[in-house]
């Protein structure tokens, strides 16, 4: 009997198969790499659209934001208007509290005292005078403390000077610190 030797054909047959494999190895990396060249492609026009898309709505905002200039200006004025009138009304509701208040410096100053500057600041009022002594400025500070209008008189400052005693009174007005 003849014996055939099948080792070429197989040999063949391996070699067409290694041949096939890498072709298609090879088929298969290039049509990858086509398939992340396209997706690369398709994700950089998509990023370039969407940035063309932010320009224009940052466009369109700025525009409206111009629009809104005017109604913000407008609101700001109309908050200091408002800020305006509720001082106003404050100075309205304790208008006669002033008087009050000077009504009350004139009845409790006694003779020997003269008031140079007076001044009333959030609701603290503070009185720089001039008296013969120390005294006067006691008597002075004791007709005060019965005025219904002045609450914490305090005596802050006394100094003696050739021509009297300078002082310095603080206290708060009950109206405007109540």
């Amino acid at each position: 009997m003849m014996r055939l030797n099948l080792l070429p054909w197989r040999e063949r047959q391996r070699q067409a198969a290694l041949r096939s494999f890498r072709r298609q190895l090879v088929a298969g990396a290039l049509l990858a790499l086509c398939g992340v060249t396209l997706v690369d492609q398709l994700a950089r026009q998509r990023g370039q659209q969407q940035a063309l898309a932010n320009t224009r709505h940052q466009a369109a905002l700025e525009v409206l934001g111009e629009q809104l200039q005017p109604l913000a200006d407008v609101r700001a004025q109309h908050e200091a208007l408002l800020a305006r009138a509720v001082a106003l009304e404050g100075l309205r509701a304790h208008q006669d509290v002033l008087a009050g208040v000077f009504a009350d410096l004139e009845r409790a100053l006694p003779v020997g005292v003269q008031l140079l500057d007076l001044s009333l600041e959030d609701g603290n009022l503070q009185m720089t005078g001039l008296a013969t002594s120390g005294a006067v400025v006691a008597q002075f500070m004791r007709d005060l403390s019965r005025s219904g209008a002045l609450v914490g008189l305090e005596l802050k400052r006394i100094r003696s000077l050739p021509g009297g005693d300078e002082f310095l009174l603080g206290a708060r007005v009950s109206a405007f610190w109540s």
